[in-house]
């Protein structure tokens, strides 16, 4: 056997991978050298980069949070001496609250001591300027609300800060608005500072604080980052700035920064600036003994200034030493480079035949000069069943001995001539027996003398392709016949095949669209970033799925689910475009029909609960939630019982099903529970729902939250029949007690009083204290009238300050006169009212039934006649009805049994 001319391509590809990762490892040792040099020197960098960025936030954290308390000292204690100068004046002036001079002269000395004072002022208690150190704020009518901190009106003792103002004094100024003025703060105004004297409570001295005074101060003290100052009042209103893009009067925003500085009172903080583009590093604290607190921010980039210069330098630094070091260990990786490059260069054959002989799908035999078969690929072994070691030193075709080849080889061998290569079909034998027809070609291996050395055949199977042949028969007439539409394009695109169902699904011809581009079937409804979005996945190489909006031939609009891929040959270039496509305009339809149909359910506002044929809940929308207080998780496969308020609902749950056995359809209201406990009402239509047999499948329930409506009928009630104010029984409701009370009267035994009571002096809290005050008596009085009657009489108001008291079962006169002293007593008891204590009286007309009346309108007209009898003699006092009043007055009725019922002489009866 003679030596082959060239290894076999299985031993020369084992020796192709030891030399190479060989001489490939100093390769990858220098190049992670350089990576690793890289790598540290940029990990120095950063680390030593955000050390000094650390440092940096970390200075100005700590000179901001020295500043805002150097600050806050300094606010302090000048107003802790204002408060100390306004205290001292009554001590250093004992007749202060008598003497509006001494005052002023007292306040303009105090002016001079105190730089930080533009003026100082004294206020009556309708908020005029009565006395000022600046006398163009005589006579103005301050409005200085809100004032913190929040007490009583009028508290002595307490200094409180106002809404800051701009203008040099109240005479020229006015308080700055809470919305942000454009342009540049250039005056920042003065703020009011307030002051009850307990030894002068009828002046309210107000100081207005210059807050240049504290800004020029608080300008030194910033640093070379712009660090600017900020006085805030305890409920985010800014007094005064040294920022100039900051106005007093506008509120601190967002309002979670007010509630955490009020709530850890020192400390610092980082958060977003009002302009949204970077951070602020913030330093706060808040005042010891005033309310207000002191803001001290500055932008981080502004503080990081410094930090990145230091940055780039270094940066500069270790780049310029790390290129250093590449360079030279780039040229020592070079030099590796190209010896290795060399050697592959020598390999490249060796390793590109072994990869061939390796993988082709090709079966290729190597023989020698006389045909003796010296190895054979892995293909070769599977395509005929054979082993290497079994044909190896056999000839073409003869693998079994004894059984002659299909072919004739010898002929074969003497046909190829002086040209050395043969090829043609063949008829080969598997070691199974089958037959396998394949296309020979061999070709001559020579040396370099030009003698054959070996013979390389290459077989490929026919039978595959014959079978591929007829898979895609098969796949064609699989197209044909598709109920989908398929279509090809080429890359331009242009359509160069459709399947017979994109005609009848398009109503074109292929003469009409073959050649042409597809958007011959756009129809322009179709959005353009589903187009930009397909090329994007097609031109990735990526599968696209998605809808068109098409036009038929005839105009008629459709809708096809579409997937199209890109074609790509063995180079790995897309060739062509396939698309399939289904129409789905029906089904789109029906979507589009459910679709409505959900939206419609949970947008709606009443609450949908369906239930199967066993009244389990399969189904509720989210407004049945927002009614029951139930989640879907909650009640899904339950009883509607669940939100059952009981037997407050047993005769509507009967008709309930009487009408839905009879009708499939019931309408009414009830009461449900929540899943909190309390009960609402809803307003309910139940529906059934039948299948084609007239069995019932489902029940649906659609209702609606109907309490605030039985409640508004409720309160409507209430309000027909008592009096807002005083919850008392009004004018309908009294004359319905009235004629019930009148019903039950035995004339024999007992009596019925109908008492008509005014209030003394009511008018004058009312002048003096205001309608609120008023309002609050009326209400008090109802309440001690109430508490002072048995539970069978009536209260009610008549109207203003008039009452009338029905007086049950009386036995005898003793009893309606003790009724009437009690009545008066409890109305004559101080009353405190807004603070402050006032006294009122009453007078009360007395008529009884059925002596002076057998009618309502009769009594009540007769009682306030002797109630104004009443008033004429002295007030204070109760006066039995006589005939007669009307015209004058006459002789008070004798009453043997009558007695005082106090020792002052105003509940003394007074019978007419």
């Amino acid at each position: 056997m003679s030596a082959p001319l060239w290894p076999l391509p299985e031993r020369a590809a084992a020796r192709v991978s030891a030399p190479q990762r060989l001489a490939r490892s100093p390769l990858l040792l220098l190049v992670g050298l350089q990576l690793l040099l890289a790598l540290a020197v940029a990990a120095g960098v950063w680390a030593t980069s955000a050390h000094l960025r650390r440092l940096a936030l970390d200075n100005m954290l700590h000179h901001s949070q020295e500043q805002t308390r150097s600050l806050e000292d300094h606010l302090t204690q000048s107003f802790n001496l204002l408060h100390m100068h306004l205290r001292a004046l009554a001590a250093e002036h004992p007749d202060l609250s008598g003497e509006p001079q001494q005052l002023k002269d007292a306040l303009v000395a105090l002016q001079h001591k105190l730089p930080y004072l533009r003026s100082l002022s004294a206020l009556d208690a309708q908020g005029t300027v009565v006395i000022s150190t600046h006398a163009a704020n005589l006579g103005r009518q301050l409005h200085l609300d809100p004032l913190l901190p929040q007490v009583v009106p009028g508290t002595a003792g307490v200094l409180r800060f106002g809404h800051p103002w701009r203008g040099r004094d109240f005479a020229d100024g006015s308080p700055w608005p809470h919305e942000r003025q454009p342009g540049p703060v250039v005056d920042a105004g003065f703020f009011p500072v307030t002051l009850v004297l307990p030894e002068a409570p009828q002046w309210l001295l107000v100081a207005a604080i210059n807050s240049d005074y504290f800004i020029n101060p608080a300008l030194h003290r910033q640093m070379s980052a712009p660090l600017h100052h900020s006085i805030y009042a305890d409920d985010g209103t800014l007094l005064f700035s040294c920022a100039e893009d900051e106005q007093p009067g506008t509120v601190l925003a967002p309002q979670g920064r007010l509630e955490h500085i009020l709530e850890r009172q020192i400390g610092t903080a980082q958060w977003a600036q009002a302009d949204g583009q970077g951070q602020q590093l913030a330093a706060f604290r808040t005042s010891r003994s005033h309310p207000w607190f002191v803001l001290s921010q500055t932008p981080r980039q502004e503080v990081l200034r410094p930090w990145e210069r230091q940055t780039r330098s270094l940066t500069l630094i270790a780049a310029l030493t790390l290129a250093a070091l590449l360079l030279v260990t780039g040229a020592l990786t070079w030099r590796v480079q190209r010896t290795l490059t060399r050697e592959e260069r020598h390999l490249e054959e060796s390793r590109l035949a072994a990869s061939v002989f390796s993988h082709t799908s090709d079966l290729i035999a190597i023989t020698d000069r006389q045909g003796r078969v010296l190895t054979v690929n892995p293909a070769f072994e599977q395509g005929l069943g054979f082993s290497a070691q079994e044909v190896q030193g056999r000839k073409l075709g003869e693998w079994v001995d004894g059984l002659p080849a299909p072919t004739n080889f010898a002929e074969l061998w003497a046909g190829m001539g002086s040209h050395g290569t043969w090829q043609g079909e063949v008829q080969e034998r598997r070691k199974d027996g089958t037959p396998l027809t394949g296309w020979l070609a061999i070709s001559a291996v020579r040396d370099h003398q030009g003698q054959v050395v070996n013979y390389v055949g290459v077989l490929r199977d026919l039978s595959r392709l014959q079978a591929d042949a007829a898979t895609i028969r098969k796949l064609s007439l699989a197209v044909e016949q598709s109920p989908t539409s398929i279509v090809i394009t080429s890359t331009e695109p242009a359509i160069e095949y459709a399947n017979p169902q994109f005609f009848r699904s398009t109503g074109y011809t292929p003469q009409e669209v073959l050649g042409r581009n597809p958007r011959v079937l756009q129809s322009g409804q179709t959005a353009q970033s589903i187009y930009t979005a397909m090329w994007a996945a097609l031109c990735a190489g990526q599968v696209w799925q998605g809808e068109f909006v098409n036009r038929r031939k005839d105009g008629s609009l459709y809708i096809e689910s579409a997937t199209v891929a890109p074609l790509i040959d063995a180079a790995g270039r897309t060739t062509h475009y396939m698309g399939i496509k289904q129409d789905i305009t029906a089904q789109k339809a029906a979507e589009n029909a459910l679709r409505l149909t959900a939206s419609v359910v949970a947008q709606t506002h009443d609450g949908v609960m369906v239930c199967d044929a066993q009244r389990r809940i399969i189904d509720v929308n989210p407004a049945f939630t927002r009614i029951t207080g139930y989640t879907g998780a909650q009640v899904l496969g339950r009883k509607p019982s669940l939100l059952s308020a009981g037997s407050k609902n047993r005769e509507q749950y009967q008709d309930m099903e009487a009408a839905l056995r009879a009708h499939g359809h019931w309408q009414g209201e009830f009461w449900n529970r929540r899943s909190d406990g309390s009960l609402y009402a809803i307003a309910s239509t139940l529906n059934t729902v039948c299948d084609d047999a007239g069995k019932v499948t489902h029940y649906i329930n659609v209702f609606s939250d109907v309490t605030e409506r039985k409640h508004q009928n409720e309160h409507l009630e209430l309000l027909a029949h008592f009096d807002p104010l005083t919850r008392l029984p009004n004018r309908t409701l009294l004359a319905d007690r009235l004629a019930q009370a009148m019903a039950r009267v035995q004339p024999e035994q007992h009596r019925l009083a109908v008492c008509f009571m005014d209030l003394d002096g009511f008018k004058a809290v009312n002048d003096t204290h205001g309608h609120e005050a008023g309002d609050e008596l009326l209400v008090i009085v109802a309440r001690r009238l109430e508490a002072h009657v048995r539970t069978d009489d009536t209260v009610a108001r008549q109207g203003g300050d008039e009452f009338v008291i029905l007086l049950n079962g009386l036995p005898n006169l003793a009893e309606c006169e003790r009724a009437a002293g009690r009545l008066l007593q409890a109305v004559r008891e101080p009353i405190v009212v807004h603070g402050h204590t006032v006294q009122v009286g009453a007078s009360i007309g007395i008529a009884l039934h059925p002596q002076d009346g057998s009618d309502a309108e009769t009594l009540l007209r007769y009682a306030d006649q002797a109630m104004y009898q009443a008033k004429q003699g002295g007030r204070n006092r109760w006066v039995f009805y006589a005939p007669g009043m009307v015209e004058a007055p006459s002789t008070p009725r004798q009453a043997t049994d009558l007695a005082p019922l106090a020792p002052d002489s105003q509940l003394q009866p007074l019978l007419d």
